[in-house]
């Protein structure tokens, strides 16, 4: 992956990247600390990610226009070490949605919602977090969602399909990338993104596997498909030598 600056905005035609050195001033690329990439999503939205420059993702931004003067989709942030500090969306300028708080830990310790910038929900879900489906005991007439074929099947699929990033490599950098997405009740991925982040170029790979996978089997309750949240970790290790 090049990294490449532009002095000013044009019209974004690619994604773009930008260098910071450990005060947020643009440097060249041996001497960032921090970096950020621009590109413009499939919603006509532009999204921001910051991440350290061989480490973890810091936060991501969206907004509906190049200059970034207009929050709108997406918001998230993390703690230092990769994992998710908290969650939610703008639209049009203002908050609206669920927003929701993490610990270091990972599990959801407060809730926010707002209806365009009002608060309407306010309260902390330290409970709720264990009735969430994963590691949670399955209730009777409950089926969690699988990739086709289980565990086996899954880790075959990795081994034919997952590319250990050049980057990544050069640096020596391993870890467990964890993805966060939704599985629709026919089975098709829905709003991958990154619960625990590594490195730029693994958690893009981890999001390249998790989106090529053919769909899964959806979770069910009572004879139903119904949609499911999951949390998957991609394990990436260079072997010495």
């Amino acid at each position: 992956m090049s990294f490449f600056l532009h002095s000013a905005f044009g019209q974004l035609k690619e994604e773009q990247y930008f260098v910071f050195d450990k005060d947020w001033k643009i440097t060249k690329v041996k001497k960032a600390s921090y970096f950020l990439r621009i590109r413009q999503t499939i919603d006509s939205n532009y999204e921001w990610t910051y991440y350290q420059m061989y480490g973890p993702r810091i936060k991501l931004e969206t907004f509906k226009d190049e200059k970034a003067k207009i929050r709108n989709g997406k918001y998230i942030y993390y703690y230092s070490d990769g994992t998710i500090d908290s969650t939610g969306a703008y639209f049009n300028g203002v908050h609206n949605g669920s927003w929701y708080f993490m610990d270091t830990a990972g599990k959801i310790i407060w809730q926010k919602d707002y209806n365009m910038g009002i608060v309407s929900k306010d309260i902390p879900i330290v409970q709720k977090q264990e009735e969430g489906n994963n590691g949670s005991t399955l209730k009777p007439g409950e089926i969690e969602s699988t990739y086709p074929g289980g565990v086996k099947a899954w880790q075959q699929y990795l081994m034919a399909n997952l590319h250990y990033p050049d980057r990544a490599v050069n640096n020596e950098i391993m870890g467990d990338v964890r993805l966060q997405f939704i599985v629709d009740t026919d089975g098709s991925i829905l709003e991958p993104e990154i619960n625990k982040s590594v490195e730029f170029s693994l958690d893009e790979e981890a999001l390249r596997i998790i989106t090529k996978s053919i769909n899964w089997a959806p979770a069910s309750k009572n004879g139903r498909n119904v949609k499911s949240y999951k949390i998957q970790p991609i394990r990436f290790r260079l072997q010495k030598g």
